[in-house]
């Protein structure tokens, strides 16, 4: 019987934040990495089908809010990448928790986990998001009559907050993510769709849903993906 998700939490500076759990009687656990930004809500829907279809292949597995994210009280100019590795340490912690499969930039808040093993889908480094998500902006301002370009935005990023996608993200988060690349873990494995053509450890078929205008799901693809991550955990 696939297992009904509920809410658990975990508790990070003093506060807590939510966690979507799916739990089974199996030991095998596995912490959920989402996207990051506008490509978590685009994806959400199909990690939600993932965690449904572990349950089913006796995995357990939890979906954490980032500070500043969700349901979270924080407010997101406030968090810092660290903040996102801190936190991630701590609910893996709590839940008692050694793999990891993150989703696109979401792999950057646990490049510190050096001794969990990881699963990655579709890895990117942070300056690609943010210059997507600037881009857009750029668009966006063009449409209302104003002239932006990417430079003055970076610019605004390193003496404030800056907006983008509707998120408002203070400079140390820019900074960071800026800089953040791909983290190379000791154990991994890279999983891409098969219309990517970066090197991995397999490729699945699937849709590009980070790049649709409004969330959706594909359920084959979230259950290759469950599949994928089911077995790279057997022992």
């Amino acid at each position: 019987m696939t297992p009904v998700p509920a809410f658990v939490d975990y508790e990070f500076a003093g506060r807590k934040e939510l966690c979507l759990c799916t739990a089974t009687r199996s030991s095998r656990r596995v912490l959920i990495i989402p996207p990051l930004f506008d490509e978590m809500n685009r994806m959400r829907k199909m990690l939600v089908d993932v965690m449904h279809a572990l349950g089913s292949f006796e995995t357990s597995s939890f979906l954490p809010d980032l500070p500043g994210t969700n349901e979270s009280l924080v407010a997101l100019e406030q968090v810092s990448l660290a903040d996102w590795s801190q936190s991630l340490q701590a609910c893996a912690r709590k839940h008692d928790i050694s793999h990891i499969a993150s989703f696109r930039a979401g792999v950057l808040a646990v490049a510190e986990m050096e001794s969990a093993r990881h699963w990655i889908f579709s890895p990117v480094k942070g300056a690609t998001i943010l210059r997507t998500m600037m881009r857009t902006r750029v668009a966006a301002d063009r449409e209302s009559g104003l002239n932006t370009s990417l430079a003055e935005l970076t610019e605004q990023a390193g003496a404030g907050s800056l907006e983008l996608a509707g998120n408002i993200l203070g400079s140390e988060l820019f900074a960071q993510l800026n800089a953040a690349e791909i983290p190379d873990m000791t154990s991994q494995r890279i999983v891409r769709l098969e219309s990517d053509s970066k090197p991995a450890d397999s490729h699945i078929a699937g849709s590009a849903l980070w790049l649709r205008a409004e969330p959706d799901k594909d359920p084959a693809m979230s259950f290759a993906i469950a599949q994928d991550i089911a077995q790279w955990m057997e022992p």
